[in-house]
Order: C-alpha cells, then structure tokens, then sequence
C-alpha cells in the first residue's frame, strides 16, 4: 500500500465501521445513537483525504490544518445539533475514531 492509498482505505474503513455502529445500536433499540457514530465516522474520514489535498496548494499547511479541523468541529456539532444534543458527544467520537482509524492504517502501511 503506498501512501496515495491510505486515505482511501481509510474511508472505506470508517465506513464499514458506521454501518456496524448503526447495524449494532439498531438491534440495541437506539437507532439515532448509531446514526450519530455514524456520521462522525464519516465526518472524520474526510481528514486524511483533505490533508493530502492540503499538501499540494498554495496554502500553508499549518493554515489548512487550522482550517480543515475547525471544519470537521462545525460539521460534527451541526450533525449533533440536529440529532439531538443528546447524541452529540457520540458524533464528536465517531469523528475521533476515524482519527484513529487513519493512523492504524498509516501504521500499518508503514510497517509493510
């Protein structure tokens, strides 16, 4: 795996990782508490493919860092917000998870 791939496994395994989250907190009788993992996942999937994008443009990387983050922060507490504060916080750790999720497949690529 070179390191072009990374964020694309990385999205694909954060998505199957939400549609687990959903499927088991569906058969536990709380479908929006799945729903809310599973739109952080997706959220913070993103990251790994904007960071590569960032490395390419004219904007200082620091910069997009700053900038892509806050996105993810809004995007995650709207997500939130419209679920129900309730379930914001599972929101927030889905989008940590797929942090997660990108390093181990970072790793992983690294150790090959």
């Amino acid at each position: 795996m070179n390191s072009k791939s990374v964020p694309v496994v990385s999205v694909g395994a954060c998505l199957l990782v939400a549609v687990v989250a959903v499927a088991a907190f569906a058969i536990e009788g709380e479908l929006r508490a799945g729903f809310a993992l599973g739109i952080g996942l997706v959220i913070g999937s993103t990251n790994g493919m904007a960071a590569q994008r960032a490395l390419g443009s004219p904007m200082g990387f620091r910069f997009s860092s700053l900038l892509r983050l806050a996105l993810m922060t809004v995007a995650a507490l709207g997500a939130g917000a419209l679920l129900g504060l309730t379930y914001a916080w599972l929101v927030l750790i889905g989008v940590a998870a797929a942090q997660l999720v990108l390093v181990a497949v970072a790793a992983r690529s690294l150790l090959k």
